[in-house]
C-alpha cells in the first residue's frame, strides 16, 4: 500500500487555545471545538489516521519502509503537560529503557512544531503480529505481564485505598450503569458492596492501554506500542483490557495470578487478585454513556455492545469466584 506525496485531507475537532491566532470560523465564544477541514502535506508509505471521533485527541502516523521508521503526530496538550500523549511516551522510554529496552520500539527523535501546538514522536518500525482469539491473548496477555511485572518490582510497587484511585464519579456512574439495566440488580448490588469496601490495591508504573492491537508478538519477545497513557495506576487494572478478551475470566484471573505470585491481592488489607479485575471492568462498564456516544460517531456501536455482554459476564464470574474463595474451607 502506497501513498503518493501530497495533501492528504481530514476532517479534525480543533479545540480553540489562548493566544494561537484567530478563532476558527463558527466556534462559540466559550471555546467549544468545531469541525473544520484540515489539510496536511504527507508523504509516507502508509498512513494511519487515528482517534478521529475524540476532539482534541486527532492522531496521524505515517510509516515509512525503507527508512524502518513511523512518525506520529498528534496535538500537544500545552495547558496540561501531565497529560500530553508524547511527553507520557519519552517519560516511558526512559524508563523502559533503564529495565526492558525491548518492550517497547526505539524511539529516535521527539519534538514540537507549529508553535508547539503540535507534537511529533519518530520511532523504529516494529514487525510483529497482534494476538486475536482467546487463546493467543491468553498467552501475549502472560508475557505482557511478567516483563511489566519486572519493571514494577525493580522500581516499587505502592498501595493505596480505591477512594484514593477511582473517579469521584464512580459510584454514581455505577449505579447509572445498573438503573439503566446493562448489568443485572443482584450483579449492581455486588460490586457497590464491593466498592464500600475501599479496600487496598497495589499500583506502579503501567502501560495504561492494553488492547491487543499495541501489543505485537516479536521473535525478541512481545513489543508495546502506544504509551500514551503510561503512568501510575493499579498494576491489576492495566490487564484488565487483555483479560476480558482472553477466554474463560477465572482461568485468565489464574493465570495472571500465576505471574503475580505474592505481591499482588494478597495481603488482608488489600482486594484479591479476582476482585481488582472485577473492580477494574466495573470502571469500564460505568463508562457507558461515554463511550456509547463515541461508539455512535465512530459508526461501531455492535462492537461495543458485544464488548460490554462480554465485560458484564466476566464481572459476574470474578465475583461468584471471589465469593467462593473467601468461603471457610469445610
Amino acid at each position: 500500500m502506497a501513498t503518493a506525496p501530497g495533501a492528504h485531507r481530514g476532517v479534525a475537532r480543533l479545540p480553540k487555545e489562548p493566544g494561537h491566532g484567530p478563532r476558527p470560523p463558527g466556534a462559540s465564544q466559550n471555546g467549544e471545538t468545531v469541525p473544520r477541514p484540515l489539510w496536511l502535506p504527507v508523504s509516507a508509505d502508509v498512513i494511519e489516521l487515528g482517534k478521529f471521533d475524540r476532539p482534541g485527541h486527532l492522531r496521524l502516523r505515517g510509516f515509512y519502509t525503507s527508512a524502518g521508521l513511523t512518525v506520529r503526530v498528534q496535538p500537544a496538550k500545552l495547558t496540561d503537560p501531565e497529560r500530553d500523549g508524547i511527553a507520557r511516551c519519552v517519560a516511558a522510554a526512559r524508563l523502559i529503557g533503564a529495565h526492558r529496552p525491548d518492550l517497547m520500539p526505539r524511539m529516535l527523535d521527539h519534538g514540537t512544531v507549529a508553535r508547539g501546538r503540535l507534537g511529533y514522536l519518530v520511532e523504529e518500525a516494529v514487525a510483529g503480529t497482534t494476538p486475536r482469539g482467546p487463546r493467543q491473548v491468553s498467552a501475549a496477555m502472560v508475557r505482557v505481564a511478567t516483563e511489566l511485572f519486572a519493571i514494577q518490582q525493580a522500581i516499587g510497587i505502592d498501595s493505596r485505598r480505591l477512594s484514593a484511585l477511582a473517579e469521584p464519579e464512580f459510584p454514581a456512574r455505577w449505579r447509572s450503569v445498573v438503573a439503566h439495566g446493562h448489568v443485572r440488580d443482584a450483579l449492581g448490588a455486588q460490586v457497590e458492596r464491593l466498592i464500600a469496601r475501599d479496600a487496598m490495591l497495589e499500583v506502579s508504573f503501567t502501560h495504561g492501554d492494553l488492547v491487543s492491537s499495541n501489543v505485537l508478538d516479536t521473535p525478541r519477545g512481545p513489543v508495546l506500542i502506544d504509551w500514551e497513557y503510561a503512568g501510575e495506576q493499579p498494576i491489576v487494572f492495566d490487564l484488565a483490557k487483555m483479560h476480558v478478551n482472553a477466554g474463560a475470566a477465572g482461568a485468565a484471573a489464574e493465570r495472571l495470578a500465576g505471574v503475580w505470585g505474592p505481591a499482588i491481592g494478597q495481603r488482608p488489607d488489600h482486594y484479591s487478585v479476582l476482585e481488582q479485575l472485577a473492580l477494574a471492568h466495573a470502571v469500564v462498564l460505568s463508562r457507558h454513556e461515554a463511550r456509547a456516544m463515541r461508539a455512535q460517531q465512530a459508526g461501531r456501536n455492535a462492537p461495543l455492545t458485544r464488548q460490554t455482554r462480554r465485560r458484564a459476564h466476566a464481572l459476574e464470574e470474578l465475583l461468584s469466584l471471589a465469593a467462593g474463595a473467601r468461603e471457610p474451607k469445610q
